[in-house]
């Protein structure tokens, strides 16, 4: 018979410490991650933070950008830079709005109901005013057979504003869904309306210019607006405690 060779009490200690070792960093048989690579939970601290932040600088960036997109579409006759301007201006307010919200919250240690409805409030009043006067200016248009007159600087401003309104949308539903506020979420959509109302403004430009298409920019404008009302009403319905 083969004798099994026999293991000291100090060299079982050390065995057993790099089991639990390995099973803390690499997880235990079975599982998919370990202990290092789980994902740490964020402070409410940071959060708040972060959409401060957020609501800071996106409202920073869409006064420049929705003033130079109403002074363009009224200058080039452009239903959807005047619909983008219209939207940046109501996101403003809306950011301004989440930002007070969130240094209040900041101070306090604790999230306001009342100032979370107001700012929900607040983003989803402009999501229904954007739809509706966008919609009646769509089909205005659509009727007198007006034609915009689009032009480079509108073009790349809308482009420009695509991606950054776009890296804004992102990063505040990213933070709305952890904190959770309705909204800051309620403002991500608003965001994403802009970057819509952008690329409504490069495509109907482009097609004007190559097709002849006149119908194509209050077309798409006018279906961004529904989506803009409608989404409006579902959040002004949605419950404060479910982004």
């Amino acid at each position: 018979m083969v004798q099994e060779p026999s293991l000291s009490i100090s060299e079982l200690e050390w065995l057993r410490l790099r089991v639990v070792g390995s099973r803390q960093h690499f997880g235990v048989p079975g599982s998919l991650v370990g202990r290092s690579m789980m994902m740490r939970p964020v402070s409410q601290e940071h959060l708040l933070r972060s959409g401060t932040r957020v609501s800071a600088i996106g409202a920073s960036w869409t006064v420049i950008a929705s003033t130079a997109g109403i002074v363009l579409g009224v200058t080039e006759n452009s239903l959807a830079l005047l619909a983008f301007g219209a939207v940046g201006i109501l996101d403003v307010v809306g950011s301004v709005t989440l930002v007070g919200h969130f240094v209040h919250a900041r101070a306090h240690g604790a999230m306001s109901e009342h100032l979370e409805r107001l700012a929900l409030r607040v983003v989803t009043a402009g999501l229904v005013a954007v739809g509706i006067a966008t919609a009646v200016a769509s089909v205005l248009r659509l009727v007198e057979h007006a034609r915009g007159n689009g032009s480079a600087l509108g073009v790349v401003l809308a482009g420009v504003s695509c991606l950054a309104l776009t890296g804004f949308s992102l990063r505040k539903r990213y933070v709305a869904v952890r904190l959770p506020s309705v909204a800051l979420l309620a403002d991500s959509r608003l965001s994403a309306i802009g970057a819509l109302l952008a690329v409504v403004a490069v495509g109907g430009t482009a097609a004007t210019q190559a097709f002849g298409w006149w119908w194509a920019d209050p077309v798409a404008a006018l279906m961004i607006a529904i989506i803009a009302g409608w989404l409006g009403v579902v959040m002004a319905r949605a419950p404060l405690s479910d982004p």
